[in-house]
């Protein structure tokens, strides 16, 4: 089963004091510690060995660069994070920084407040906070002196949430854009990028996630199959990518036609409301069940994609009329890769699901131009 989520960032600051080593499978994003020296690492930190690191300087921070060449960091579009850290009153009317990027910042405000705010892509700018988003009747406020693991959520989608100990202390839905990429400045732990905001306590741990960005991939290879539709299979991907190498036009064509497709039907849903929404899940939940069993030609799927294309047909949502497939269909590329491409028609299980999938766009399509 693929994870939503892939952790990009895993520190604990546990080890020979200077270094900021990353443990997450990634393994891309180690720091360095500007500002900070060998006595600001702490062997003790929430438990016995675990390690801590101060922020009590201005100027000290851990650095984490996230240059364009750092796969971990490119592309986010949805991000969440989790902190274990121990705080002390400043007494000034400032932001004290947890983590900081120019993508998304997540800090307390005077008043022991809880934030965190996202660049988004397209260019926007969206925020949460326990003052304004609470859930429960009183905000949380951020304990000083003990323990605290304070994290946060950006779907990329429709959600943003806060949580504190694990318990969930604020939430925000709408329709927000994908977060951003983080810039060449990289990512800022305990302070500002700049130095001017600095946690005034120690940190534990730190673990950042992104949505994975090869969960489509794994979810497609998680069917199983027999040798010979795996070695169908084969042949698909090493002709289309020997065709893709030919025509690099078509290769960034479908780079760029393809996630605006899927994002679009995603903001559509989303636009419609919470129950369609939810049946969206649903389906998408069962789809992936009945596809891990293998079970993708059988009657369950039949049915699960009629009612699913039904259900669109009646909220008035038409992927028919979506213009990145209409320009798909009218591309030079497209014809390119029908003719050179070999199609993986030996696998007759997806044959027979992609017969289906068509059979109901053009049951919706036929039932638009009815209704016009």
């Amino acid at each position: 089963m693929a994870d939503t989520w892939e952790l990009i960032c895993h520190h604990t600051y546990a080890g020979i004091p200077g270094v900021v080593a990353d443990i997450s499978p990634a393994g891309e994003s180690h720091g360095w510690a500007p500002g900070l020296d060998d006595g600001d690492f702490l062997t003790h930190g929430v438990a016995p060995g675990s390690g801590a690191l101060r922020f009590y300087k201005s100027g000290g921070r851990v650095h984490v660069p996230a240059n364009p060449a750092s796969k971990a960091w490119h592309p986010l579009g949805g991000v969440k994070a989790e902190v274990t850290l121990r705080r002390e009153p400043r007494p000034l009317d400032v932001a004290y920084t947890v983590i900081h990027s120019d993508a998304f910042h997540f800090y307390i405000r005077s008043g022991d407040n809880l934030v965190a705010w996202f660049r988004g892509e397209p260019l926007s700018y969206d925020e949460i906070s326990v003052v304004f988003d609470p859930v429960g009747a009183q905000a949380y406020r951020v304990p000083h002196g003990r323990w605290v693991t304070l994290g946060f959520v950006h779907d990329g989608l429709s959600a943003m949430e806060l949580y504190a100990d694990g318990q969930l202390i604020a939430r925000r839905n709408g329709q927000f854009a994908r977060v951003a990429t983080v810039g060449p400045g990289g990512v800022a732990i305990g302070n500002t990028s700049t130095g001017d905001g600095f946690l005034n306590g120690e940190i534990d741990e730190v673990k950042i996630w992104r949505l994975n960005p090869h969960r489509v991939d794994e979810e497609f290879f998680s069917r199983p199959v027999d040798s010979e539709t795996a070695e169908c299979w084969a042949r698909f991907f090493r002709s289309l990518a020997a065709a893709l190498d030919r025509y690099p036009d078509c290769a960034q064509l479908l780079q760029r036609l393809i996630p605006e497709m899927v994002e679009r039907l995603r903001r559509a849903i989303v636009a419609k409301g919470p129950e369609t929404r939810e049946r969206f899940d649903r389906a998408s939940a069962e789809y992936r069940q009945l596809w891990r069993a293998g079970a993708i030609d059988g009657p369950d799927m039949a049915k699960l994609i009629g009612d699913w294309w039904a259900w669109l047909q009646l909220v008035g949502i038409s992927i028919e009329n979506d213009p990145g497939l209409a320009e798909l269909h009218a591309s030079e590329c497209m014809r390119r890769l029908l003719a050179e491409v070999e199609a993986p028609d030996c696998d007759r299980q997806m044959v027979d699901l992609l017969q289906r999938l068509m059979a109901s766009v053009g049951q919706q399509s036929r039932g638009e131009r009815s209704r016009a």
